[in-house]
């Protein structure tokens, strides 16, 4: 990706230069933006410049195609209905037998997309694992790494029994994942926010999703999960949860601690 910018259209505000958080852009003899000599190279196409200027004169070049970003549309939500959204956030673990649709999935993802990565790096993938029968499957080779594990007992024999102490008979579960190299430094963090992310989201459309911690953790000791979702041995599954069409409403939002802070002045 590279940031082209359209010196015509330029109006010469330094908008651009004003956020661009590594200096790649400078004001040129006729007071129109362009990329520094060093911009060329440290760039990191966060598109801040396209975001803050007004004259659409700022592009992304992604896949051979120019994109000048979407036109914000409405007011950001207020404090009170983005306080709402957090609070009213539930770990759901009773889902409707209904199938999530892959169009659905990939609506919400389109938009998680846009969640932040460290050096707008933007190295989180996703796998989906949809369908019972698929995520029973998954289950059960979770468990086959548990029965190695003492004080996995009595999940190992709820599994036997029929339950699934692991997806909670989830229709459909969801990974993000990185290479580990290439996210060795931030790859576990940029996966958790684009899942909190999608968390977050997913409750519009009707859809509750729980973590699923025996699986991230599982998943990280066990290659026969890599290779059960189809992901290289590099590939690494940072954050993900179990997720359907939510079965119970809920009423009220239940207490929390205090939030413990510190001010250093």
């Amino acid at each position: 990706m590279s940031v082209i910018i359209d010196e015509n259209a330029c109006c010469g505000d330094k908008l651009c230069i004003g956020v661009c958080p590594a200096a790649c852009i400078e004001m040129n003899a006729e007071n129109k933006a362009v990329l520094t000599r060093k911009g060329l190279l440290t760039c990191i196409s966060c598109g801040q410049c396209i975001a803050v200027c007004p004259k659409n004169a700022i592009s992304l070049e992604i896949d051979g195609e120019l994109e000048k970003g979407e036109i914000i549309s409405g007011n950001y939500p207020s404090f009170e209905e983005i306080s709402t959204m957090i609070k009213s956030r539930r770990s759901v673990r009773k889902f409707k037998s209904k199938d999530v649709s892959e169009e659905e999935i990939l609506k919400a993802l389109d938009v998680v997309r846009f969640a932040p990565t460290a050096k707008n790096k933007q190295y989180v993938e996703w796998v989906v694992v949809n369908g019972k029968d698929k995520v029973r499957e998954l289950a059960g080779l979770v468990i086959d790494f548990m029965r190695t594990v003492p004080s996995a007992k009595r999940l190992v024999a709820s599994y036997d029994s029929g339950e699934d102490p692991i997806f909670r008979n989830a229709p459909c579960v969801i990974f993000a994942y990185c290479d580990k190299t290439a996210g060795e430094r931030y790859g576990t963090v940029d996966c958790s926010i684009a899942s909190t992310y999608l968390e977050l989201l997913l409750p519009s459309m009707g859809i509750g999703a729980c973590w699923a911690g025996f699986a991230i953790s599982t998943a990280q000791l066990y290659a026969p999960i890599n290779a059960f979702l189809g992901l290289k041995e590099s590939d690494e599954i940072k954050a993900g949860f179990m997720l359907g069409y939510q079965q119970t409403k809920y009423k009220k939002v239940p207490p929390r601690q205090k939030a413990h802070v510190k001010f250093i002045k």
